[in-house]
């Protein structure tokens, strides 16, 4: 089979791979489509480690059910599935209280262990959900981004009626917003790419306006930029909950006795937890998502997707199969 691989940092490659076997309680999926995100960029320029090189790249994947391992029950071949991409042991102390996203031997596919950006992939069947009806190959490429925004929305217990703040309009950003508009939310955006904020305002978000400093009810920090959490909490109204989803490095200042005063909840958001938040994104599948995927490459033409994935004001994907052949 046909699969991508980093052979070095900015380098990738298309190159042959043995076709894997579906072990004990996996299915093997012939791949359609894969995303690419943040972190898969961060692993393209070198800034995240992998565990060695040539190194098999993609965890946003869409597919469709070829074999079915041993032990596998209640599915089918050809069923179309979305890969969840971070398995965890269902054993740890994490997973017993249901904090999968903090599983402490958590799979990470693409970062840890090699990726789906390939023919085919071998997936635990617990983690291959069955593709909602109606959404469009492209669509359904979405689904795993638009997973942390609906886990980001539920641990911020954000109540109708509620204004709400998105910090961030790239993929992950564009995605919650276009959430919180169809759930019927007041969603503002702050964005400085003049073609993700027309995206934002498509979607039915408004921009942020200075006088609304300290109005809203719910924040939430997808950009993970510098000045982005300075802007997260001085738009915080009183007794507000923000939401950080975006991973940033730099230091930050922050005044303890603001956060007293002003009775703000800080609330860390990490992917998602296994089953619940993937089980409302498949049974909601919005329909705002094709204003989102705005590129579409095809395998051999990977190292200009990811090359230029930062210009793309929305969603860029892989598609694994011809032209022709796409279902």
């Amino acid at each position: 089979m046909k699969a991508l691989l980093l052979e070095a940092p900015h380098l990738l490659t298309v190159a042959e791979r043995e076709v894997p076997v579906a072990g004990s309680g996996e299915v093997l999926v012939r791949m359609l489509g894969v995303g690419i995100c943040g972190s898969d960029l961060s692993v393209f320029y070198g800034h995240r480690e992998v565990p060695y090189y040539p190194w098999q790249m993609g965890h946003e994947g869409v597919g469709e059910i070829v074999a079915l391992g041993s032990d596998v029950v209640g599915r089918s071949v050809g069923e179309r599935v979305v890969i969840e991409p971070n398995y965890c042991c269902f054993s740890c102390s994490e997973c017993r209280k249901g904090n999968t996203s903090g599983c402490l031997n958590r799979v990470i596919v693409g970062m840890k262990v090699p990726g789906v950006m390939a023919e085919f992939a071998v997936v635990p069947a617990a983690f291959a959900w069955r593709a909602p009806a109606g959404l469009t190959l492209a669509e359904l490429i979405c689904l795993e981004p638009l997973t942390v925004g609906v886990a980001a929305m539920r641990r911020s217990q954000i109540q109708k009626g509620e204004r709400c703040l998105v910090v961030g309009a790239g993929s992950t950003g564009l995605l919650l917003l276009g959430l919180l508009v169809a759930r019927g939310f007041d969603a503002h955006f702050v964005e400085v790419n003049p073609q993700r904020s027309q995206l934002a305002t498509e979607l039915g978000a408004l921009p942020h306006q200075e006088r609304n400093s300290g109005y809203y009810d719910k924040v939430f920090e997808t950009s993970g930029s510098e000045g982005g959490f300075e802007t997260a909490l001085a738009s915080a109204a009183p007794g507000a909950t923000v939401v950080l989803i975006g991973l940033a490095s730099h230091a930050v200042h922050v005044i303890p006795a603001d956060i007293v005063r002003r009775r703000l909840t800080l609330v860390g958001s990490m992917i998602y937890d296994h089953p619940i938040d993937f089980a409302t994104t498949v049974g909601e599948a919005p329909n705002f998502l094709h204003k989102v995927v705005q590129a579409r490459f095809g395998l051999e033409d990977a190292q200009r997707a990811f090359e230029q994935a930062h210009e793309v004001p929305g969603k860029s994907w892989i598609s694994i199969v011809d032209e022709g052949d796409l279902p």
